[in-house]
């Protein structure tokens, strides 16, 4: 190998060295907190109990599915938001209402899903459906920082509009 070739190939290495290292870099600033509500461990879970843990910021809840398409459409643009308000007080809050939990952390897998990750059980689900009335998924509500339920059909991640009413509740 010529003195060229060798340059260029060291030059190559290090640069795809240092763009794994910036990668690896940014997405370890997000990361995905997974809890199965149906675990035996999660037993005393309620609704109010989850809110609770983010008082004092503010709440973008997703109800979703692994099987819901439009749900999973969404997701990208989700992760987005999540990228424009890193490092601020806001939680993005994902209750899936799958009954298979493999599916569902197969899925938070393959679409690579940050924020906070709740599968719901049967006690959880009933309560929000008494509470929101979640009838069709995807759904979104947006919780102040006092916990009030600010829009109980807030806008989807793919509608510029989410990000002034995210803004508006910093």
């Amino acid at each position: 190998m010529n003195m060229k070739k060798l340059v260029t190939t060291f030059a190559i290495s290090i640069l795809l060295v240092a763009a794994t290292g910036l990668f690896a870099q940014n997405s370890a600033t997000l990361k995905a907190d997974i809890r199965d509500l149906n675990e035996p461990k999660y037993s005393n879970e309620t609704f109010n109990t989850v809110l609770d843990q983010y008082k004092g910021k503010v709440v973008y809840l997703d109800f979703w599915a692994s099987w819901c398409s439009p749900c999973r459409k969404e997701m990208p643009h989700s992760q987005k938001l999540q990228e424009t308000f890193k490092g601020q007080d806001v939680v993005f809050l994902y209750i899936s209402v799958d009954r298979n939990g493999q599916q569902w952390l197969n899925m938070i897998k393959q679409l690579s899903l940050t924020g906070e990750h709740y599968r719901a059980n049967s006690v959880v689900h009933q309560q929000l459906n008494e509470q929101f009335n979640v009838r069709s998924i995807p759904r979104y509500v947006m919780i102040d920082k006092e916990g009030k339920v600010v829009s109980a059909h807030a806008n989807r991640p793919s509608n510029s509009a989410v990000i002034e009413d995210i803004k508006k509740l910093l």
